[in-house]
Parts: structure tokens; sequence; C-alpha cells
């Protein structure tokens, strides 16, 4: 008799085999992260000599604008700064609204009872000025009294835009509204010549002193000004000398206006920068220019809401392991006006150095390095290049991020095949099939690759083999849709080579008329090109967005008038009337693409139009039941032939192509943004045959 099985143990059993198959995945997450602690070092090193190489490029783009950097002053602590400010100060004699640039404040003054603070900025075609005095006693200008030195005073000293010296003192009989006068350059006479009501401002008491705002015309004012203070105890005649404080070197030499240039910073703007703040410095340290910004966004969760918690958990597991990298530290060099530290100091003395700071609240770590920018006679100035080492800890956190989240999915999917081993044989065709419709589109395009089974039976050949056909069609299809990305790519490098070779010739002083000429074709000629490149990136950019894009309701309504106000100071001297009428039109969709679609329409029609006619914007329903979008314009018509192929790629009916190349790439992105929405694109002839007309017909949200 044949002895009864004895039950296997769980560790003797298949299922435990397989389960130990399983968890060897997790394996590949503690590898991957004792390799990214190894490569961190070598991580910071790269950022170093990355962020150096910046500063290097920086100054050497800039070695031939020495014109630009040229306002150094020669005693850099009589200098004034002008800090750029993006609106008009309210003369209230309060320093509220300096807020931001309150820690640039230069303090003149050696006493605790008597000191100048002083703070300068321009916005709009004047100069602003905050002086702080510290005053333990203020004397007010005796009424009727002809002489400006009676009492305490507040005089600058200014060179005009003709190098002619002026002097202007404000003496006020009370705290309130005040002007200038205009007294003799010399200072030997505290007698007015005129009043000045081109300069005004406003004088207040405060707690141990005065504040004074002032505003000045910028024409007034040449490259040379200081702000002079004069105290006097006592307002009786012969009292004695005012005792005064000046900004400049004495009291009758003006110091040096400092302002940032605009010409640098755009020179700026076209390197790249993300996460990475330039400065460009004179010979003293004051900045010139600055672009960039340290800190960023915390990146966005997307997803449902299981898998926005999933992301939430797993991030915080891995920050509680690696570090969190914290964008929210405190940056203190923020609007600063001049900057110092041993880095500068190397970089103005001729040779370049690197240095890692701690923010002042040790959230986070600053590298910085710095270029000389050499001159002619020598060192005209600085880049410093400035970025946090929080990059680094963010790719380590996003690589291992990404490793477990790949160990993750391949071990769901390890033990869902384990699990699907035993499903019908109907289901596992009836999957197949949906998901072979699922990854191709109804126009063929590949959206994604299909898994393949993993079972060796017919049906798993089959699967492989649908896999096998869709991933060689989707990289055939992705080829195609890359290639003017790669072209763009591929030529980006030589064209930049050629664009600086040309600006390097340009300088050669031997350069006859006919060959600068020659020179100047071959620039714009680079430039076109490198506009052609940047609007078929534009294109390729576009259609990798639309497989990204999370949708939203809103109404279509408000972002058209919205977008038409816009239009108003984008295309002067055109009219947008807008034909709709007031009801909400809701749509789900991405308002940013579709306000992108509906600039490309609207620019396309401007380019078209016939001078002094409107270009009309209209929404209204559907037949369908749908939104109707349209952009109508007088002008040329439209071949019936082209009213579909217009809507192509590198199409364009334009009869000349001035004002810049055009590959037929708006109406071909306004398709893509259409469809992505669902919906269609049409262009029709007007029933005069004097215009066009551009309708979009969208599906409505209920």
């Amino acid at each position: 008799m044949a002895q009864p099985a004895t039950p296997r143990p769980f560790r003797h059993s298949i299922r435990f085999r397989l389960l130990l198959v399983s968890l060897s995945v997790l394996l590949i997450p503690w590898v991957g992260y004792r390799y990214l602690q190894e490569t961190e070092s070598y991580l910071r090193q790269g950022q170093e000599q990355l962020l150096s190489n910046t500063a290097r490029a920086a100054a050497q783009m800039l070695r031939g604008h020495g014109r630009l950097l040229a306002s150094a002053p020669d005693t850099p602590a009589h200098a004034i700064y002008l800090h750029p400010i993006d609106g008009d100060i309210n003369l209230d004699g309060y320093a509220d609204e300096w807020g931001p640039l309150l820690p640039n404040r230069r303090h003149i003054g050696n006493t605790p009872t008597l000191g100048l603070d002083l703070l300068a900025a321009t916005h709009g075609g004047y100069l602003y000025l905050l002086i702080d005095v510290n005053d333990e006693q203020i004397t007010y200008r005796p009424p009727g009294s002809p002489e400006l030195d009676q009492s305490d005073f507040v005089e600058l000293l200014l060179e005009n835009s003709h190098g002619e010296l002026r002097r202007y003192r404000i003496a006020t009989l009370a705290p309130g509204w005040v002007r200038a006068e205009q007294i003799a350059p010399t200072a030997r006479s505290a007698h007015p010549l005129r009043t000045e009501p081109r300069i005004q401002g406003e004088w207040q008491e405060r707690p141990g002193g005065y504040t004074v705002e002032l505003r000045i015309p910028r024409y007034l004012v040449g490259r040379r000004l200081s702000v002079n203070i004069g105290d006097r105890d006592t307002a009786a005649p012969g009292g004695g000398t005012p005792i005064r404080i000046t900004s400049g070197g004495d009291t009758d030499t003006p110091g040096t206006l400092i302002a940032p240039s605009g010409e640098l910073a755009a020179m700026l703007a076209g390197l790249p920068r993300e996460n990475l703040r330039l400065w460009v410095l004179d010979r003293a340290g004051y900045v010139l220019a600055s672009q960039g910004q340290l800190q960023r966004e915390e990146d966005a969760f997307e997803g449902d809401r299981l898998q926005i918690t999933a992301n939430r958990l797993l991030r915080g597991l891995l920050h509680l392991a690696l570090g969190r990298p914290n964008d929210a530290f405190s940056d203190d060099l923020t609007g600063r006006s001049r900057l110092t530290g041993p880095e500068v100091a190397a970089a103005l003395a001729g040779r370049g150095e690197s240095r890692r700071r701690a923010t002042p609240d040790a959230r986070a770590m600053i590298l910085s390095a710095t270029w000389p920018i050499e001159g002619p006679s020598g060192v005209i100035g600085a880049v410093l290049a400035e970025q946090s080492t929080n990059q680094i800890l963010s790719l380590q956190n996003r690589a291992t991020e990404s490793l477990f989240g790949i160990t993750l999915l391949l071990f769901a999917l390890l033990l869902s095949i384990l699990l699907a081993f035993a499903s019908r044989l109907a289901g596992r065709i009836r999957r197949l099939r949906d998901r072979t419709e699922e990854a191709v589109t109804a126009d063929g395009r590949i959206l994604g690759p299909l898994s393949a089974e993993r079972s060796r039976d017919e049906i798993g050949d089959l699967s492989r083999s649908f896999a096998g056909v869709l991933e060689r069609l989707g990289e055939y299809n992705r080829y195609l849709e890359a290639m003017a990305s790669r072209l763009a790519h591929e030529l980006r490098t030589p064209l930049t080579l050629v664009s600086s070779s040309l600006e390097n010739l340009e300088q050669d002083p031997a350069l006859n008329d006919q060959q600068r000429r020659y020179l100047t074709r071959a620039r714009e000629g680079s430039e076109r090109l490198g506009l052609i490149l940047h609007r078929m990136r534009e294109a390729t950019r576009l259609e990798q967005l639309l497989q990204q894009t999370a949708m939203e309701r809103f109404d279509l309504g408000r972002l058209l008038s919205i977008a038409a106000e816009s239009y108003h100071a984008v295309f002067p001297g055109v009219t947008f009337p807008v034909d709709a009428p007031q009801r909400e039109y809701w749509l789900r969709g991405a308002p940013d693409l579709l306000s992108q679609a509906l600039d490309k329409l609207v620019g396309n029609a401007v380019d078209f139009h016939t001078p002094g006619t409107p270009i009309e914007l209209g929404l209204d329903s559907a037949v369908d039941g749908g939104i109707r979008l349209s952009v109508t314009n007088r002008g040329p018509r439209l071949p019936p032939e082209m009213a579909q192929e217009v809507f192509n790629s590198m199409v364009s009916l334009r009869p000349h192509k001035g004002g810049g190349p055009h590959l037929g790439l708006g109406l071909y992105l306004a398709r893509l943004i259409c469809e992505f929405h669902g919906g269609s694109i049409a262009a029709e002839n007007l029933p005069d045959d004097d215009g066009v007309r551009f309708i979009m017909t969208l599906p409505r949200e209920p």
C-alpha cells in the first residue's frame, strides 16, 4: 500500500521559488543606490567644472564689449548705484516702497548722531533718491530767510549731459512737499539763483532724524551725482558753519553713477541658465547685469489620485534616505548692487576661482565660479556664475526614484504574469486585441509599445509578433517625427561655429567696405538659418508636449476675450472685434495650447490682411452642438485646391519671403492642437472673395 504523500513544505514549493525570483528584482535598486552614492562626488566635480566653463564662456563673449563695462568708478566708495525698479515710487517720505532694495543702502558718516543712508533707483525716465538722515536736532529754514544755509539742508551736486556742474539745495520751512533751489556750483554762496520745479520730493520727520524722497528727471543728470547734507543746530544768523556729509569725495566733486546695462542683460539671456544665475561685474565689483535664478518651483505630481499618493509615498521614503533638496532657501545676494568675496577678488585680479558657501539659513549650498573679462589694458570686469548644489541631490533623487519605480514595475509585471498564467484563453485573446487597438490611433500613429506576453504558446508568439511589428513601426514613426529635431540638433553646433567665426571676423579693422557687406550677408543668412532651426524645434516640442498635457474644464469665451485684449498690444494698428454671444462655452482641454493655436491663426491673419481692415474673431455654436471658433481677415483669397493642404507641415503660400523665413508650420501646429482636442480645422474663402476665414470646431463640455 502506497504511503500517503507527505505535505511539501512551502519553502520547497515552486511558488516559493517563484517568489524568490521575484524578490531578486529588489537587488536592482540596492545596486543602483550604491552606484549613485559613489558617483555623487563625481557629479559635484562635474558641476564645478561646468559652472567654471559657463563663466569663462560668458567672459569670452563679453570681451569685445568693453564699452559696456567702462562705467567703473575710480573711487568705488563714492559711486551711486541706480537700481532698476518696475514702477513709479509714490513720493511720501516713507521707505515702504523701497523694501526689497533697503539692504543695499549706502551708509555715510562715522557718528551715530549724524549720518546718511542713501539709496537710488530709476524707472520711466526718472531718478529716485531715498535720503535717510540721522539727526538728533532738526533745524528748519526760518520764514522769510533768503539764504539756504541757515538750517539743515539736502544738497545735490550733479554733472549734466554737457559736463557742466549744477548744485541744487533743499532747505524747507517745515515737513512736507519740497522743491530744489539752484545755487552757485562752487557753494560759496547759499543764495538761491532760481527754483527748479522739476526736482520734487517729500520731507518727513522720523524718530532720530528725517527722510527725504526725491524725483529727478533723468535727462537732468549725466554720469555723475553726489548727495550732500548740511546739519545746523540753530537757525540764528552767524550760528556757525553747517556740518556737512557727502556721498562724493568732497562737497565739490560728484561721484559716479552706475546703472545696470540692458545690453549686457540681453546678451546673458542667450546663455543656458536653468537653475543658474549669472552676474556681470565691473572692475569695482558693481553689478552691471544679472540673469537667471537659483530657486525653482517644486516638481508637480501628475496622474490620478492613487498615482499621486504613490508618488508622494515613494518620494517621502527617498527623501528620508538621501535628503531632500530644499529650494525655499534664503538668497542673500538677491538684488545686491555690489558683490564681494574671495572668488570675485580673484577674478578682478585676473584669475578664475570657485567657491562653495552655505546660505544664511543653512538650507542649501551655493557653488560660485568667476572668470575675468579681459580688455586691451587688462581686466575690465568679471563674470560670476552661481548654482545651487541641490541640483545634484535632485538628480540623485530622481535617478533613485526612477530606479525604484522601474523595479516596482518589473516586480508587479512579474507577479501579474504569474497570476495571469491561469487566465482563460478567450480573455488573453481579448486583451491582446484591446492592447493592439489602444496602441494605434485611427490615423495609424503608434501611441506606445505593446507589452508582449511571456508565454511560449501560439498566443504568446502572436503577441510577440504584434509587439515587434508595432515596435518597428513605432521606431520608424519616431524616426520620421524626430527628423526635424535631429536635423536642428546636428546643425546647431556648426551654425554656432559659423556665427561666432563671423562675429570674430567682424572685429578685424582691416576689412574693407565690400568685405563687410559680404560679412553682413553671411551673418543675415546664418541668423535666418538659426530662426528656421528654432521653428523646427518648436514644432517638434509641441508634438511631444501633446502626449503629456493634462486636460481641464474652462470657458473658451473668456479665453477669447483675454486673447483679443492682448492682440491689441501685440499688433498695434490692427483692430480685433469679437463676435460672441454673451454665454459660456465650456470646453475640456488645455487652455495654453488652444491659446497657442489661436495665436498662430491670428498671426497668419495679420500677415495676410489688407492694412486698415480688422481681424474678426467669432465664437458660436456649431450645427452638431460643438463650439465654432473663427478668425477672419480681409485680403487675398485662398486657392481652392489648398484649402486642406495649407494645414500640412512645410506648406506656405506667402508670395515673398521678406521679414524672415516661413516654413508653413504655424497652421500645421494649429491643426495638431485642434485634433488633440478632438476637433477639426478648416479654411474657406469669404463669399465676396475678399478674404479668408479659418474655423476651428471643438467638442463642447456639458
